[in-house]
């Protein structure tokens, strides 16, 4: 079985991984950190937008791709998860580059995010209960 959709996003996600990290070797080139923030506000911010991303892709990817094995959802419901939790990866990418402050971005990413893992699994276990038990 080739997972369709989940391949999609994963190599979106994929892609917002490349440019999360650009961010990051950039800002280090630019202010001589080798590794770590060396102390620097900014260079951890950065460093946190990239962290908060690589956290969170991993496990909706693979959630994502073991509904659709399951067929636990509908390939559109796959698909409005998907594009949901890219989006709300790139708000939090947004909203945590601009400042460490509480704002917008950083909220929808985080509401987003937890959210799809949430709904995701909740299918992810109905859709597997009968098999298991």
């Amino acid at each position: 079985m080739i997972l369709h959709v989940s391949a999609f996003y994963a190599a979106l996600t994929g892609i917002l991984c490349v440019i999360l990290s650009v961010m990051v070797v950039r800002m280090r080139v630019a202010r001589k950190i080798s590794i770590g923030d060396g102390g620097d506000k900014e260079m951890s911010r950065m460093v946190r937008v990239f962290g908060n991303f690589a956290e969170y892709a991993p496990l909706v990817i693979l959630v994502m791709a073991i509904t659709e094995t399951e067929r636990a959802l509908a390939p559109i419901y796959l698909h409005i998860f998907g594009a949901v939790f890219i989006l709300g990866r790139i708000a939090h990418a947004v909203g945590l580059y601009r400042t460490l402050g509480i704002n917008a971005g950083r909220t929808i990413g985080v509401v987003a995010t937890l959210g799809v893992v949430l709904a995701l699994s909740i299918a992810l276990l109905r859709g597997s209960w009968s098999s298991v038990f």
